[in-house]
């Protein structure tokens, strides 16, 4: 038998309660919560993912992992944006390497797929450029054809200096062609033998 005092002391053993005393957000259950908390008796949580969520969830992976949890049953695997960055981040803990952005923060939206955030959120960028800045690979482009209008010549969707074709990636407001003679009729005024750059 406990002694009636002893009882609730076990019950904070097995709580969670915010530490705002380091630069760290995270969550303690040692028993050594300030005298305030345990007086009140409202700041505890019955798990890290609770207590995390309550008292740090702009941060909630974060928060799990500086306190001796693991987020990777938190993560949705969904995408959402780092605007920052300009690419979509998975929701998965960063430790994973990849995508892996850590979890999505309550107010990003998530999405299916990559291709389905970077439509979203990033319109501006080249669907396949925002893939694989996302997925961490070098974009190549499409290889179809576009018009540089600062030479006004048409060049090709692609980032290999070796190819004198390649005019760098293009941008999403750039109309991409098939080919080198549906391009040059957009810049008609040009003759079609300098139309491309050779």
């Amino acid at each position: 038998d406990f002694n009636p005092a002893v009882i609730p002391i076990l019950a904070l053993l097995s709580q969670w309660y915010p530490d705002w005393s380091g630069a760290l957000s995270k969550c303690l259950n040692d028993g050594a919560a300030p005298l305030y908390m345990k007086r009140q008796g409202t700041y505890f949580e019955q798990s890290i993912e609770d207590c995390c969520e309550r008292y740090f969830n702009w941060e909630k992976g974060d928060c799990i992992s500086f306190s001796g949890g693991s987020i990777s049953e938190q993560a949705s695997n969904k995408w959402y944006v780092n605007q920052q960055e300009e690419t979509c981040k998975q929701d998965c803990a960063k430790e994973n390497g990849g995508p892996c952005g850590g979890l999505a923060k309550p107010w990003d939206i998530l999405h299916d797929t990559a291709t389905a955030c970077c439509e979203a959120k990033l319109p501006w960028l080249v669907s396949s450029t925002c893939e694989a800045h996302s997925f961490l690979t070098t974009a190549v482009g499409t290889f179809h054809w576009y018009v540089d209008w600062s030479i006004e010549k048409c060049v090709k969707d692609c980032a290999d200096s070796s190819n004198t074709s390649c005019g760098g990636l293009a941008n999403s407001w750039d109309d991409l062609y098939v080919s080198a003679s549906t391009c040059c009729e957009r810049i008609w005024y040009v003759d079609e033998d300098e139309c491309t750059v050779e």
